[in-house]
């Protein structure tokens, strides 16, 4: 592990022996008073892997093979029955709204592509706004719908330079709401296996530590190989709790016998919200719990999947979002897109692999100036 320890009389006499070794760039991981008196910092240099294998390089690596699992749903304790409820087949419900969607989507698509060369894309050039972003945006996976949206609100910019319109409409267009880490509101993250779901829940840990906090960890992601050694890692360099735990009976048992007074963050499996299983599962984990549900999503990818992804999970109680992978993506209109067209709010922006680079408060000016780069880079420490 690369984070270091320091230790002295007070917080500020620590965090000046902890500067003094790791410079400016340095960021706490985690405090404690210990019974001598002290105060104990773990810190890491910023943009340093926190554990060997964390990083770009470790994409290198092949990946290891995990074993199949059983449905979460059946994934109960012995003697316990899951919980029965109507929910809808397959065909029909939510899975019949998202191949409507699918179709629909398909068929206007269809249809653009036809009046677009019957009408020469006059729309475009009719409003010189809509045509400036469109070049821009469209490239970058942007919705048509979207593009279209932030036309209208970047005529009325105070700026008039393309940046400020863009920086506008956002703040009009989308919403944009960062946590509160509070210990009275459990957070629980969800989305597709390799979205960033684990990553996101130390980097929330990190920052709880940050404001002198203190968060632990349920992780139900127990089935995928390297998840607990993972999360172990983390648990440890953060100096916090961690219950990996099989079922919704694990969380209530956790907070009858532990009774926690930390934040506390769910790290759940990778699920299809298009499975009526999945969908029994995460809403028992939930309830258990009473956690906030976020979604967390890879910012690259098909955006008409991103959007009927981030529709399914809005149905099932999700109304935040957090976009990881800024960096290892050029395109990032997918999951924009997906915010916009499932009306989810942005919570924060990943752009780092490594843990002390932490979460970016989600923020109208960074997607504006990402969006508008050449080549993307690193930017959050400039605009966030």
């Amino acid at each position: 592990m690369s984070f270091q320890t320091f230790t002295a009389s007070s917080l500020e006499e620590a965090k000046q022996v902890m500067r003094a070794a790791l410079g400016a760039d340095a960021v706490i991981l985690a405090s404690k008073k210990r019974p001598d008196g002290k105060v104990e910092i773990r810190a890491i240099k910023k943009g340093v892997p926190l554990f060997e294998g964390e990083g770009p390089a470790n994409f290198a690596k092949p990946a290891i093979a995990a074993k199949p699992a059983s449905s979460l749903a059946s994934r109960t304790r012995a003697g316990k029955e899951a919980p029965q409820r109507s929910r809808s087949v397959e065909g029909s419900g939510l899975h019949a709204r998202v191949e409507r969607s699918a179709s629909s989507s398909a068929l206007s698509r269809l249809k653009g592509d036809f009046s677009n060369k019957l009408q020469g894309n006059r729309a475009d050039t009719a409003d010189p706004v809509q045509k400036e972003l469109t070049e821009k945006l469209q490239p970058q996976g942007i919705s048509p719908q979207l593009i279209k949206a932030l036309a209208v609100e970047a005529r009325n910019a105070p700026g008039k330079d393309l940046p400020a319109m863009l920086e506008y409409a956002f703040s009009r267009v989308l919403r944009f709401a960062p946590l509160t880490l509070s210990k009275d509101v459990p957070i629980m993250l969800m989305g597709q296996t390799g979205a960033g779901k684990t990553s996101s829940a130390a980097k929330l840990a990190a920052r709880a530590a940050g404001m002198g906090a203190r968060a632990a960890f349920l992780c139900a992601d127990i089935g995928r190989a390297g998840a607990l050694d993972q999360m172990t890692t983390y648990a440890e360099a953060l100096d916090t709790r961690f219950w990996p735990i099989e079922d919704p009976q694990d969380v209530s048992d956790i907070m009858r016998n532990e009774k926690p007074e930390d934040i506390l963050i769910l790290d759940t499996p990778g699920v299809s919200p298009f499975a009526p299983a999945d969908i029994i599962a995460m809403e028992a984990f939930r309830d258990s719990l009473q956690a906030e549900p976020l979604l967390v999503l890879p910012a690259s990818g098909d955006m008409h999947e991103h959007i009927d992804w981030a529709n399914a999970f809005r149905d099932i109680g999700v109304r935040r979002c957090i976009i990881t992978k800024f960096d290892t993506s050029r395109r990032i209109g997918a999951a924009v897109s997906a915010a916009f067209e499932s009306n989810l709010a942005l919570a924060h922006f990943s752009e780092a692999p490594f843990i002390a680079d932490g979460l970016i408060d989600a923020n109208p000016a960074y997607l504006a100036h990402r969006l508008l780069m050449k080549d993307p880079a690193r930017i959050g420490a400039s605009i966030a």
